[in-house]
C-alpha cells in the first residue's frame, strides 16, 4: 500500500477510530493514544493491507484490540457516557437544552447499563453503522451472536426507556 492509499484510509476512518477507542478506554487523552498507536502498527502493515478483503474492518479490530489492551494495563476507571458526548441544540432556547440533555442522560444511563458485549455491537452498528459482518471482523464474534446482541440490547433499551417515561 502506497503512502497516498494509507492516507486516504486513515481520512475515511480516523473519527470513527477514535469514537471506538473512546468508547473502549473512557477518555479522550487515551483514547487519542490509542489511535496513534493503531495507526502506528497499521503503517508498520501496510504492506499485508492490499491482501486483506476488508482494511477498513481491519484497522476497527486493532483500534478496538489496542483499546482494550490499554485498558488491562490500568485499573479501570469507568465514566458516565454523557462526560463524553455534548448535544447542542438547533436553537437558543434554554428549556429546549435542558430537556434533551435529560433525554440523552436518559438513554445513556441505560446504555451505560448494558453488558459491555451489548454496547459495542449496539455502538458499532447503531452509532457507527457497520454491518453485521463488519462488526463480527471487528469484534471476533460470530455474525449470529453480533445479532442476538444487538437483539437483545434493543430490547432492554426500549423496555428501560418505556419504563423510565411511565
Amino acid at each position: 500500500m502506497q503512502v497516498e492509499e494509507f492516507n486516504q484510509l486513515v481520512d475515511k476512518l480516523k473519527d470513527k477510530m477514535y469514537r471506538l477507542a473512546l468508547r473502549v478506554v473512557n477518555n479522550q487523552e487515551e483514547a487519542q493514544d490509542v489511535v496513534q498507536e493503531s495507526l502506528i502498527k497499521i503503517w508498520n502493515k501496510r504492506e499485508k493491507l492490499a491482501e486483506i478483503e476488508n482494511p477498513a474492518a481491519y484497522c476497527m479490530t486493532i483500534t478496538r484490540n489496542m483499546g482494550i489492551d490499554k485498558l488491562r494495563g490500568k485499573k479501570m476507571v469507568t465514566t458516565d457516557i454523557d462526560e463524553q458526548y455534548a448535544i447542542k441544540a438547533k436553537s437558543p432556547d434554554p428549556e429546549r437544552d435542558l430537556i434533551a440533555k435529560d433525554e440523552l442522560s436518559s438513554v445513556m444511563k441505560v446504555v451505560n447499563a448494558l453488558p459491555e458485549n451489548h454496547r459495542t455491537v449496539i455502538h458499532l452498528r447503531d452509532i457507527e453503522g457497520y454491518t453485521y459482518k463488519e462488526i463480527s471482523e471487528i469484534t471476533g464474534f460470530s455474525i449470529e451472536k453480533v445479532k442476538v446482541y444487538l437483539h437483545r440490547a434493543r430490547t432492554r433499551l426500549r423496555q428501560q426507556l418505556k419504563n423510565r417515561a411511565s
